[in-house]
């Protein structure tokens, strides 16, 4: 699912907090219906590949019902959400039949893929192999080259050694998600603890702590590559 939508795409789904109001929760409920329709056309046609399929006329139609989308949302009236929705819902129907009447060629099921909306709204895609990381290339023309990776490409990436030394300070708490990577000149694997000379090179989520991460005791176990 992607992280951030434009003026031009439908709302995002979202999970209630547990204060959320009932037209929040009526709300979120309903649109993960627009999701699976979403998700449908991206796994036969690519990711947001299927509105650049069609022609100006129907993609400006898709664009003006998901506004009627937006307002009807801000302006909680139910009825007008229900309709709306329902719409865009059949709109994915129609852009897919478009498509499929214009002879546009659906992406490639038989090479297993991830594809993902990055924050820059462009597409990256991952694939097992080089070979099909080149076929997909072939056959994807609207995606830029630099956003199709192999997992060949990924792991010689991951054997980086900065990237050994992140993956080490991830491995101390399970459930830390690195959200930001910005080395400099002075980010340099090792130190004194393997970690003292990048400790504000990394941003990691769901720690509260970050001391512990770079805790000299911690770190030492995996200064020569020990656990």
């Amino acid at each position: 699912m992607a992280t951030k939508r434009t003026a031009n795409k439908h709302p995002v789904v979202e999970q209630p907090s547990p204060k959320a109001d009932s037209w929040t929760i009526y709300v979120q409920s309903k649109l993960v219906e627009l999701e699976a329709a979403k998700r449908s056309a991206d796994r036969k046609w690519g990711e947001n590949r299927l509105i650049t399929l069609v022609d100006s006329e129907l993609r400006e139609k898709f664009w003006t019902q998901n506004g009627r989308l937006h307002q009807a949302i801000a302006s909680k009236d139910h009825a007008k959400f229900d309709s709306s929705l329902a719409g865009m819902i059949r709109a994915y129907g129609v852009l897919d039949q478009m498509a499929t009447d214009d002879g546009c060629e659906p992406a490639d099921v038989a090479i297993p893929r991830i594809e993902w909306e990055m924050q820059n709204g462009q597409t990256m895609v991952v694939v097992r192999s080089v070979t099909e990381a080149v076929t997909v290339q072939r056959q994807r023309q609207e995606l830029a080259n630099h956003h199709i990776w192999s997992m060949q490409e990924l792991e010689v990436l991951l054997a980086d050694p900065r990237m050994q030394e992140v993956i080490k300070i991830k491995a101390l708490v399970p459930t830390a998600q690195l959200t930001s990577f910005k080395p400099t000149d002075s980010f340099k694997p090792g130190g004194v603890t393997g970690f003292d000379d990048f400790v504000d090179d990394l941003v990691f989520s769901d720690n509260d702590n970050m001391e512990y991460l770079f805790n000299s005791k911690q770190a030492e176990r995996f200064k020569d590559g020990s656990n």
